[in-house]
C-alpha cells in the first residue's frame, strides 16, 4: 500500500504544479476571508451573513479544485478534455456537494448526540463519528470521480459493487493519506493560538503555513478518492 500512497502524493504535486492557479483557489479565499475582516469591513450585523458567505465560496472553492484535479488524473493532462465541462458535469459535482455536507452534518451531529448521551467527550466522539463517515461513504468515492469526469459507464450501483471487495483498503488509503496533513493542520493551529498570546511574526508565519495546508488537504483527498477510482476502472484513464 505504501507505493499507493506514494502515488496520491506525485499526483498531488504533479496538479499543483500543472495548475497552480486553480489549485489556490481555497488560499484566495481564505486571504479574501481574512483580509476582510483585518479591515474591518464585517459589521457585526453582518457577521452571519459574511460566515454563510464565506462558506459558500469555500465549498465552491473545493468543488472547483476536486473537479479540475480528478480530470486532469483521468485525462492524463489533456488541458482540452480537462477544460470541457458540460451539465452532467456540474449536476455530478452539485450532487456531490450536496450529498457530502448531508453526511457530514448527519455524522457529525450524532457524534454530539453520543457525547450529550455519555455526559461528555465530544472531542472524543465527533471525530471518530467522521471517521465512521468516512469508512461509509467509501463506495461513493470512484462514483465522485466517475461524475465530474465524465465517466459515464460507472453508476452508484456499480461503484458499490466494484467497491464491496476492497471497502477497508479504499478506506485506509484515504484515511491514510489525509491523516499526516489533518496532524499537521492541527499542530499549527495550536502552535498559531501560543504564539498568538506572545505576539511576533512567528504567528503569522504559522497562520500562512495552515493556510497553504487547505488545499494541499483538498488536492490529496481528491487524490486518495482517484486511486480507488483506478482500482474500480482499471485502465479508464490516462496512466500517470
Amino acid at each position: 500500500m505504501g507505493g499507493e500512497y506514494g502515488a496520491i502524493y506525485r499526483r498531488v504535486t504533479a496538479f499543483i504544479a500543472a495548475m497552480p492557479l486553480i489549485a489556490a483557489l481555497p488560499l484566495a479565499v481564505q486571504l479574501l476571508q481574512r483580509g476582510l475582516i483585518a479591515a474591518d469591513l464585517v459589521l457585526m450585523s453582518q457577521a452571519e451573513a459574511f460566515r454563510i458567505s464565506m462558506a459558500v465560496l469555500n465549498t465552491l472553492a473545493m468543488l472547483i479544485v476536486s473537479t479540475f484535479a480528478m480530470r486532469w488524473w483521468r485525462f492524463g493532462g489533456d488541458r482540452a478534455r480537462v477544460w470541457r465541462i458540460g451539465p452532467r458535469v456540474v449536476l455530478g459535482a452539485v450532487a456531490m456537494i450536496v450529498i457530502q455536507l448531508v453526511d457530514q452534518y448527519l455524522f457529525t451531529r450524532a457524534g454530539h448526540l453520543a457525547a450529550d448521551l455519555a455526559g461528555g467527550g465530544r472531542g472524543l466522539f465527533v471525530p471518530i463519528a467522521l471517521v465512521m463517515w468516512l469508512f461509509v461513504s467509501v463506495p461513493l468515492y470512484p462514483w465522485y470521480v466517475a461524475l465530474l469526469s465524465d465517466d459515464g459507464s460507472l453508476g452508484f450501483r456499480q461503484a458499490v459493487a466494484a467497491v464491496r471487495p476492497l471497502w477497508l483498503r479504499g478506506f485506509l488509503l484515504v484515511f491514510g493519506a489525509i491523516l499526516p496533513l489533518i496532524l499537521l493542520g492541527s499542530a499549527l493551529r495550536v502552535a498559531m493560538i501560543a504564539r498568538f498570546a506572545a505576539g511576533g511574526p512567528v504567528a503569522w508565519l504559522l497562520q500562512i503555513a495552515q493556510m497553504l495546508l487547505v488545499p494541499v488537504l483538498i488536492v490529496t483527498t481528491a487524490s486518495a478518492y482517484f486511486a480507488i477510482y483506478r482500482r474500480v476502472r482499471p485502465g479508464n484513464f490516462s496512466p500517470d
